[in-house]
Formats: C-alpha cells, structure tokens, sequence
C-alpha cells in the first residue's frame, strides 16, 4: 500500500501580490480536502478532479465561474482529466453552461470505461461547445444560466481590453507590443517552500494584466498506486468564440501514466501558460515521456522545459514563449514521490501535500533571481524556474 498524494495549482502567469496569502489558502485548503479523501480510498481521478472542482468555484481564479470573457461577451472554458490507470482520457472545450466543467471531462472519461454504445460505436472523449453541454445534461449533470458564470470582475477586464483593442484598431500608433521578457534564471531551494517563505519579487513587472494565463491543475496517486491529472481553464481574455486552448487537447494540458513495469515510473503532469504554445508543443505528454526515461528527475525536467519548449523548432518564429508545469514522478522501485514545476512567467502559485503529512505546503513563487546553491546551469536567450521536492514514502 502506498501514500496517497496531491498537488495543484492555480495557474503560470501573473497573479497579484496582494493577493497571494488568498492564493496560498486556496492551494492549501484544496490539498487538505483531497488528503482526507485519499486516506478514506477516493481514486485518483476522483482526487484530481475533487482539487480542480475547489479551484473552480474560487474568484480568483481563471476557470469556471470568473474566467475569461470571449469576444463575444461569454465564458468558454476548457478542461480535461486523464487516468494513468486506464490510459483514457476525458475533455471538454468552450463550455459555457456548467460551473465545472473539469465534472463533465471526468464522466466523459468514466463513460468510456464502462459503456459500450450500441453497432460498435466508440465513445466520445473529447466534446464541444452545444454539443459537450447537451452530452453532460444527458448524463444527468446540471447546468446553468451562461450569464452566472460571468464574475463582475471578469466584466470589467473584458471592458478594459476591449476597449483597448478597438481603440488600437482605430488608431494603430496607440499599439505597444510588449518587449520579451528579460533573460533571467530562477532557481530555488524546495526548503523555501517548506517554511512556507514567499519569495518577493524583482523590479520587473508585467506590461499589463493580460499575462493571466492562469489555468489551473491537479496531479495526484491514490494509495494503491494509481495516478492521475486535470486541467481546467476559461482562456486568454477576448479568445475568439470557439477557441480552445490546451486544457482541451489531448497531451497538451494534462497527461498520467501508471507504471509500465516493475521499474518504470508513473507520472502525471498538468501545464499553464499560453495554450498555443503548448499545444504545438504537445507539453504535457513531452515532459511526461522525458520524466520517464530519465532517472534525475531535475535534470530532464530541466533540458524538456528548454529544449522541447523554448528552443522548439515549433516555436521558433514565437518572441514570447510562456508556460508552466507542474508533475509527479512515482519510482516503484525506491517506492518514492518527486514533484516537479517550472515555469518562465511571472508567477506561478502551488501546493502538494500526502497523506502522511500534517499540513500542506504552498508557495507563490514569483520572477526573482535566486543564488544557485546545488545546480550550475547556464540558459541563453531564456530563463526558467526549478524546483524538486522528494519524499520518501512509508513502507
């Protein structure tokens, strides 16, 4: 029997400092609520996306209620939830009736383990728009008025950016385009973390709000051993209608794969960021892959986020490459837990906790340059954040 474990995020962009004890909390409470589920035998898929219903039904963040507005005025959010047990995988994309949609993408994925439809039919595993909200009503989910999910805050960035957006369109000398960020490396020590320490940030400060790419995530395993992700996300704000970023897409927005062999890891991995990126990039399924075939976990972590993400030849016409991850590797073998995230925006807000700790631990990491104490790592053009925790679990 193993110890079950949680981590989650709310999102690799730019979250307030003003707010970060409330991001913190939310992290927090989140992973606590998960941990006792774990310890009464929830699976993993329930765990994940009980984590991402909390983060869902918070304000504060950039899914569910309160996400992003489209262009035309409506939230649109994404999804996915995906069982390394099964290997199958459950997504909705511009969903813009239901409060959460990460429950739709999870019965998506159940109706494939347990229905056969009638003339050999293949269950669904990704729906959208009208058709996904039909779907979810059919299996007995409720749904909402569209216009509750419009959070006033939401309003008034959509009002802001799209008054923005007509006046540079009338007049394209107002149009500023934001300089890349600067090239920095982040580093940090999880010992941070532990002491529950917020790293302050630097001078630097985002050209405006628009950086908010916040989706947020969850990866976890249960006690036998199983592993689990869910993403869910409302989008970039003034998306077109219709849009759908990497929450939605197979191998983008979250990946789990339970053990192959008796030496072979299990990981799960949920990312943030600008979801084209990503899903050129097919992020979450690459550092999935490269976790697995590397046994330093810091270090694949570490060339993935470089190499297959900012220095991808898809990418390679792209100025401004923005991304966060957030996995966890399970070695079967030394029956041990190592999360991994890494991110280039300017803030990236996380908690992980396992069902032998008391509390969890949280952190708002944000764009600062810290000593390199262990890791010598040169990066150019570029900058990246690191950091490992590793818990040895109980026999």
């Amino acid at each position: 029997m193993n110890e079950g474990f949680i981590a989650v995020h709310v999102g690799a962009g730019y979250h307030s400092m003003q707010k970060k004890h409330a991001y913190k909390t939310l992290c927090k409470k989140s992973c606590q609520k998960v941990t006792i589920m774990l310890k009464n035998g929830c699976s993993a898929v329930e765990a994940v996306s009980t984590a991402v219903v909390s983060l869902e039904n918070s304000l504060l963040t950039n899914a569910g209620c309160g996400s992003n507005l489209s262009l035309s005025r409506k939230v649109e959010c994404d999804a996915s939830v995906m069982d390394g047990r099964t290997l199958n995988f459950g997504a909705v994309g511009a969903l813009s009736d239901y409060m959460n949609p990460v429950l739709v993408a999870k019965e998506l994925l159940l109706h494939q383990n347990n229905e056969n439809l009638s003339l050999h039919r293949i269950p669904p595993c990704v729906l959208v728009g009208e058709g996904a909200s039909q779907w979810a009503r059919s299996r007995g989910l409720k749904n909402v008025k569209a216009d509750l999910l419009v959070s006033e805050n939401a309003l008034h960035t959509y009002s802001k950016y799209k008054r923005k957006v007509e006046e540079a369109e009338n007049d394209p000398r107002k149009f500023i385009q934001r300089e890349p960020a600067n090239n920095k490396i982040l580093y940090s020590e999880a010992a941070e973390m532990e002491n529950n320490a917020c790293i302050s940030s630097e001078t630097w400060l985002p050209g405006d709000e628009s950086l908010m790419l916040d989706t947020v995530g969850a990866v976890g395993m249960d006690c036998c051993g199983n592993v689990a992700s869910a993403v869910s996300s409302g989008g970039i704000v003034l998306k077109h209608p219709g849009r759908l970023g990497q929450a939605a897409i197979y191998g983008c927005g979250s990946w789990a794969q339970n053990s192959l062999s008796s030496t072979e890891p299990a990981v799960a991995v949920t990312t943030s960021g600008n979801g084209e990126h990503l899903i050129k990039t097919m992020f979450a399924r690459t550092c999935a892959e490269t976790l697995i075939s590397n046994t330093d976990g810091v270090t694949g972590f570490h060339y993935v986020f470089n190499t297959k993400f900012l220095e991808s030849p898809f990418l390679i016409h792209t100025s401004e490459k923005l991304a966060g991850v957030l996995a966890m590797k399970f070695d079967p073998v030394s029956n041990s837990v190592e999360v991994l995230w890494a991110h280039n925006t300017f803030s990236m807000v996380l908690g992980y906790m396992s069902t032998h700790l008391s509390k969890a631990v949280v952190g708002y990491i944000s764009f600062v340059i810290i000593k390199l104490i262990h890791i010598q790592i040169s990066v150019c053009h570029q900058y990246s954040l690191l950091l490992q925790w590793k818990e040895t679990t109980k026999q």
